[in-house]
């Protein structure tokens, strides 16, 4: 009966352990995942000063050779040819890359798998073809 009891004890101690890693592992995932939503909303407000920037820029030099009301137009063309092209492209430029490094981070093995995996691929004899 002894060791029914310690099995018990056991387990729960196990499944108490477990419980314990995974939400580590998911507080783990949460602060990556929030640590890469920061960085682009610091990126994206530190591009758009600085398109803001190169726009003042290009209107104060273009103004030197046509008015200014005309760079001014000039450049709202620009932009939005440039948003035009970003918008039929976002899931190949935005989508596509963010999902890759969300599903990477979500379902990436533990280290000790990829050791292993490594090395099983590693030992696998190799075929050679003559031809």
């Amino acid at each position: 009966m002894d060791q029914y009891k310690q099995l018990l004890e056991d387990s729960k101690s196990y499944l108490k352990t477990r419980y314990d890693l995974l939400r580590l592992e998911l507080l783990d995932k949460l602060s990556q995942i929030f640590g890469i939503l920061v960085f682009a909303i610091v990126a994206m407000f530190l591009f758009m000063g600085a398109v803001a920037y190169f726009s003042v820029a290009l209107v104060n030099t273009l103004g030197n050779v046509i008015p200014v009301w005309a760079a001014c137009l000039i450049l709202g063309v620009l932009l939005l040819i440039v948003l035009y092209v970003l918008n039929r492209n976002k899931e190949k430029l935005f989508i596509n890359p963010f999902v890759k490094i969300l599903s990477g981070l979500l379902f990436e093995q533990p280290r000790d798998e990829e050791q292993q995996s490594e090395t099983n691929n590693q030992n696998e004899p190799q075929h050679e073809t003559n031809v």
